[in-house]
């Protein structure tokens, strides 16, 4: 049987549905349209380019960017730019530490934070002020050491700006120092009659080099220096490699022994420009802590690098192990250190 065709006006007008291949022209040029805001993927699919929007054979738009169709909200509450304002979500009043002020502070101990309160951060004090302070503020659970720090005028990078040296504090250090001695022939009576905890040669470099560790200062008398290079790498990391400078390489082991159980402590300074030195414990008594810690002073005074250019002293502060830092009043202190000194 004969079909009537189709008119070419209808054809124009309303392409036939039943067809796959016009699916996607009926969706995407409908006939009659009110407004685009009406079809709000639609206009997602005018927005980006043609080939991020493919229509399969049941005329529904595959998206390849999913978190687009937050547009149809945004259409919909009458944006025409795209997203509207963000929300943010209300927040929590802080309390406890998390409402301080100084971030460093959120993560400090409730003890550090009292005897915090005690002090004033930016205030310079005077030598016995800063002294009393600082047993005032030692408040852990064991015997803390009391240490000063320096920060000095000084970029260790250059060989004329290098600070290295040693101080006898008049006191001592509080703490007893295990003294490994490398030496030969003789000597090794004279160290062992000195005080030395352990005394070898060859058999203790051999140990060494077998991780045997347990001393706190290694001397080496000067013959010995050509077998203790290579044992560089074990002991410069830790800071136990013999050096002249830091009185550990000696022709006199006796003496060398009787200083360093005395209270002889070595220092230098760090290649940010600061010089850490403890100069004994907080239960000291003041008297001694002040004479300790003047000995340093003047040392590092005494001592300075024939490079070191301005200014050679920036700041200095003292502080036990778990204390906060106390500022010291530089002039002050180097005027109280030639007091004491004359």
């Amino acid at each position: 049987m004969a079909t009537a065709a189709p008119s070419a006006s209808s054809s124009l007008l309303a392409p036939a549905a039943s067809t796959a291949t016009a699916a996607p022209n009926a969706l995407l040029f409908p006939s009659s349209v009110p407004s685009l805001r009406a079809y709000p993927r639609l206009l997602l699919a005018f927005r980006r380019p043609a080939a991020a929007a493919v229509a399969d054979p049941q005329g529904a738009v595959i998206e390849e960017e999913a978190e687009q169709v937050q547009l149809d909200d945004d259409v919909d509450e009458g944006y025409e730019g795209g997203r509207g304002p963000a929300f943010t979500p209300p927040t929590r009043p802080r309390t406890g530490k998390a409402a301080l002020p100084l971030k460093r502070d959120r993560t400090r101990s409730k003890r550090f934070l009292e005897i915090q309160k005690l002090r004033e951060s930016k205030k310079e004090h005077d030598v016995p002020t800063a002294i009393s302070l600082m047993k005032q503020m030692a408040s852990a659970r064991f015997v803390e050491s009391a240490e000063a720090h320096f920060r000095m005028n000084l970029d260790p990078k250059y060989n004329d700006q290098q600070l290295r040296a040693t101080v006898n504090l008049p006191k001592g250090t509080g703490q007893s120092v295990k003294i490994a001695v490398l030496t030969q022939g003789e000597k090794i009576d004279e160290a062992r009659a000195a005080g030395a905890d352990i005394v070898g040669g060859d058999d203790l470099i051999e140990q060494i080099k077998g991780g045997f560790m347990e001393f706190d200062k290694l001397i080496a008398s000067p013959d010995m220096m050509p077998k203790v290079a290579s044992l560089g790498k074990i002991l410069g990391p830790r800071g136990l490699m013999p050096n002249p400078k830091a009185g550990t390489v000696s022709p006199n082991i006796a003496q060398a022994i009787e200083e360093f159980k005395k209270g002889k402590v070595e220092y230098r300074v760090d290649k940010t420009g600061v010089v850490h030195i403890p100069f004994g414990k907080v239960d000291f008594p003041k008297e001694d802590l002040i004479a300790n810690f003047m000995a340093v002073v003047r040392s590092v005074e005494r001592n300075k690098p024939s490079g070191a250019k301005g200014i050679y002293w920036k700041t200095a502060y003292l502080c036990s192990s778990m204390g906060p830092s106390i500022k010291l009043n530089i002039k002050e202190m180097l005027d109280y250190g030639t007091d004491s000194s004359n």
